[in-house]
């Protein structure tokens, strides 16, 4: 089957790759750290964005040049995606990040014979990003990770804790690990601040997590 093998090499214009790459490293940046970082504050992901997006970009540049088979490709990024999105829980909104990661690296990844179409798709892709997201849209939700000495029955007990515990309205609790030798809940929590007490949760670029000992 003609889709299971390479379509043979083709010319390569390395005046046009270079310029969709520099579009590609300027637009994965703007996203990333511009967007991302800025608002959310979580360090770890921008490594995971950039280097998700040029993964992609090298695999879609190969296949749309026939060096390597379609399918082989496909299945090579999917493969890796699916490794290291099973690795830790995110939330939607970094899964939104992660696709317009994605939408990035397509663009730019492939020659679409025109490079104001791919600065236009990509300056589209950025702009739905900044407003979608805006926090005059939507109020600022804090990530952090606490460590509680108690082990919980469900979801909504922990909930319920975290809210009596923080001075902040809980949006989101994953259970990230449960110890029960030690009787141990790690979890990672997405908190809205109450506005009268606002400025009292933990600052996420520390990147580390807050102890709330129960003993």
């Amino acid at each position: 089957m003609s889709w299971l093998t390479s379509t043979g090499p083709q010319a390569i214009d390395f005046g046009d790759l270079g310029v969709r790459l520099a579009i590609d490293l300027l637009a994965i940046t703007a996203l990333a750290y511009g967007l991302y970082y800025r608002r959310h504050r979580r360090r770890e992901l921008l490594t995971v964005y950039a280097s998700f997006n040029i993964g992609v970009f090298i695999v879609v540049t190969a296949i749309s040049l026939g060096q390597i088979a379609v399918a082989v490709g496909f299945g090579l990024f999917a493969v890796l995606a699916m490794i290291r999105l099973r690795s830790e829980p995110y939330s939607h909104q970094e899964f939104a990040y992660f696709f317009l990661a994605l939408v990035l690296a397509l663009a730019c990844g492939v020659d679409l014979g025109s490079l104001p179409l791919t600065i236009g798709l990509c300056a589209l892709a950025l702009a739905a990003a900044a407003v979608v997201d805006h926090p005059r849209l939507l109020p600022p939700i804090r990530p952090f990770e606490v460590t509680l000495e108690l082990v919980f029955a469900d979801q909504s007990a922990l909930r319920r804790h975290l809210e009596e515990r923080l001075p902040a309205t809980v949006i989101e609790a994953t259970v990230l690990e449960i110890d029960y030798v030690r009787e141990v809940t790690r979890a990672r929590v997405l908190c809205l601040d109450r506005p009268a007490r606002a400025g009292l949760l933990p600052d996420p670029s520390l990147d580390a997590p807050l102890d709330a000992r129960d003993r």
